[in-house]
């Protein structure tokens, strides 16, 4: 297998014919259920110059919406800048503009001054609505409908996480927001390349390929290897690898066993015996990306389990800064436009499937090759 030509990484044409084609119509992570704890309690997401907001009603459902107003097309809630999160004063969504108010099913509730606006038809004006599904604890949206239901996706690892019980899970630190002066799919790639950084080192110990064991499942890759105290690796892997306790709720095969679920095509979810960590490749443009990062765990506060997730975080740091120096340094060669597409290994299972499901999602991938 050849790699993608240079153009797929640099081209805005192509980037837009991904957008629509790819991007748009995907399932997109907003946030854990624990993040909407209560009616009222919303959460703003944005992704590829659209918007929605997410709202848990009084019934308990969380259902979305573009988050748009109806009136003039004002913007309707902003959350907060880091995580999105925002709270609607009596489950209901007030337009800052001219105060005109939804309840949680998207209904217009209330127009001010109504009597100004002759035939209103308030029942014609409620919300859009985006499609909303909660699986493995975790909240999705759709912009626009996707080509296959997410349950379909997730069941082939719906069994094997049940023990780590991601939906009792909370998050155990703010998200972490990153832009990387990259197109998205290289830093998709160089979380799936079996000879890159951030599979090896994610490890907690320098792994070899042959360790890794990948499972393809139509839109969900899993790469799975164990965790040790290698003498080769730096200290805090050492340390992680060393003093990662026993954790008595897990069956004894996964107590030190790292796995990356991948569902394509930009969602990273790390599982570890003591937490599990999302990450979000969020296209910004065809050189530009940003990366979210939120950890979740089940809550202990037990001594050797916060340290373990402490030493946890600072191996991904230093995995991230790697990463961000390598994917950066790609995109400045194939800016060059001197690329001319190299072989991809016969070994490197994930980068392979990334860029088959790519070609397979747009045949006329490769412009100029």
């Amino acid at each position: 297998m050849q790699g993608l030509a240079g153009p797929c990484y640099t081209d805005a044409r192509f980037f837009a014919a991904e957008r629509e084609r790819v991007l748009l119509p995907s399932w997109q992570l907003v946030c854990h259920g624990a993040d909407l704890p209560a009616p009222g309690t919303a959460i703003r997401f944005d992704f590829l110059g659209r918007s929605a907001l997410l709202m848990r009603g009084p019934d308990g459902s969380i259902r979305g919406y573009h988050n748009v107003c109806r009136h003039r097309g004002s913007r309707l809630i902003d959350g907060d800048p880091t995580t999105g999160l925002a709270f609607c004063v009596d489950g209901r969504i007030r337009c800052p503009s001219h105060g005109w108010e939804y309840d949680a099913s998207g209904a217009l509730a209330h127009v001010p001054r109504a009597e100004q606006y002759a035939g209103l038809d308030q029942a014609t004006l409620g919300l859009a609505p985006i499609t909303v599904v909660n699986e493995l604890g975790f909240v999705f949206a759709a912009f626009e409908p996707p080509p296959a239901p997410l349950a379909s996706r997730l069941a082939d690892c719906g069994a094997e996480l049940e023990p780590y019980r991601i939906a009792a899970m909370r998050r155990i630190t703010e998200p972490r927001l990153a832009p990387r002066r990259a197109n998205w799919k290289l830093l998709c790639e160089q979380a799936l390349d079996s000879h890159g950084a951030s599979v090896a080192q994610a490890l907690p110990r320098h792994a070899e390929p042959a360790r890794l064991a990948y499972t393809r499942h139509g839109d969900l890759l899993r790469v799975a290897g164990p965790i040790a105290a290698s003498d080769a690796a730096p200290w805090s892997a050492r340390a992680y690898g060393y003093w990662l306790p026993e954790l008595k709720h897990l069956p004894p095969a996964r107590r030190r066993l790292w796995c990356r679920y991948f569902l394509w095509p930009n969602l990273v979810l790390d599982v570890y015996p003591e937490q599990a960590v999302v990450t979000q490749i969020l296209p910004l443009g065809a050189r530009e990306t940003l990366v979210r990062e939120t950890a979740y765990a089940l809550p202990d506060a037990t001594r050797e389990v916060r340290l373990a997730r402490y030493l946890n975080q600072r191996v991904r740091r230093r995995i991230a800064a790697n990463d961000r120096r390598l994917v950066e340094r790609v995109q400045a060669g194939l800016d060059t436009g001197d690329y001319q597409p190299g072989p991809i290994a016969a070994d490197d299972a994930g980068l392979r499937w990334h860029i088959g499901r790519l070609r397979a999602a747009i045949p006329d991938a490769d412009p100029g090759s």
